[in-house]
């Protein structure tokens, strides 16, 4: 009876989220706490930028390792080194999209709700979901599945790779305003779909990972081709149940600050710029 309840609610709010209108283009350069940009945000959007920047720098040549391979040509190969690559580019977009905000939003009468939703800010969305979950999907699996202490070293770069990067994007969820909705659980799983048949590809064609394996990682040594594909199946399901939790979290983010808006009867909030009273925001329902 329980299973049947909680089929029928997750059912209901499938249903629910399927029904969902595109986010309004503020939320995406807009803090969760402020209608506006804020000094403060605009320098926390490219600090972020700059440290997304440092982990890609970092990761290319090894700095911070206590036995660096020098291997520059296989940086690619590896999914976590995706997952730096992605960081960086959405910590690059939503560096430019504040900043426009910030110069449109010092113009008289400007109104964030007119903004549009154009491929840039599609694109940011997308990147900034993927990258969340693959960042926290990342590190789980690393210590869970990948990581050996005969060959890895627990290391400054290895902490930045497979830890940081899932405190950084953690940190930056309750900070933003960036949408999560389950029916884009795909997003994400496309990307660790489209790796997987890379990984195919790169074993038939001979590569080897950075200690002369032939394979990338050893889940997914392609001599094994069934059970490999039992790694993969429940990798897929895994990214799907990290999509949910991801948005859970962000409903948890939405409901923090909406309590601590009614306790402290927050009045509306004040664009900075031009002193006019900015509309409340909907919250976004996950």
């Amino acid at each position: 009876m329980v299973s049947k309840l909680w089929c029928q609610e997750i059912g209901r709010r499938w249903r629910q989220a399927a029904k969902q209108e595109p986010p309004q283009a503020r939320v995406l350069s807009e803090p969760k706490c402020q209608s506006y940009v804020a000094i403060w945000y605009l320098y926390y959007r490219w600090i972020i930028f700059l440290v997304w920047a440092a982990f890609v720098i970092c990761s290319v040549f090894e700095f911070g390792s206590y036995k660096p391979l020098m291997q520059y040509e296989k940086w690619l190969i590896y999914l976590t080194n995706w997952d730096m690559a992605l960081g960086f580019t959405q910590a690059l977009i939503g560096g430019i999209l504040v900043s426009k905000r910030w110069r449109l939003q010092k113009i008289s009468g400007f109104d964030p709700c007119n903004l549009k939703l154009e491929s840039t800010e599609r694109l940011y969305w997308f990147l900034y979901v993927v990258t969340t979950n693959m960042a926290i999907g990342v590190t789980v699996c690393y210590w869970l599945a990948v990581y050996n202490p005969a060959i890895h070293q627990v290391d400054p770069l290895n902490i930045m790779m497979h830890v940081c990067n899932s405190v950084l994007m953690l940190i930056d969820l309750f900070v933003t305003n960036i949408p999560f909705r389950l029916r884009n659980f795909w997003w994400c799983l496309s990307i660790v779909m489209f790796y997987v048949i890379f990984s195919v590809i790169y074993y038939l064609a001979g590569g080897l990972d950075k200690y002369g394996y032939h394979y990338i990682y050893k889940i997914l040594d392609w001599k094994k081709p069934v059970r490999t594909s039992l790694v993969c199946i429940g990798g897929f399901t895994f990214v799907t149940v990290l999509h949910c939790i991801t948005c859970l979290l962000a409903n948890v983010r939405n409901r923090i600050y909406r309590k601590t808006a009614e306790k402290i009867n927050k009045p509306v909030q004040i664009n900075m710029t031009n002193d006019k009273p900015l509309p409340e925001k909907p919250t976004e329902v996950v």
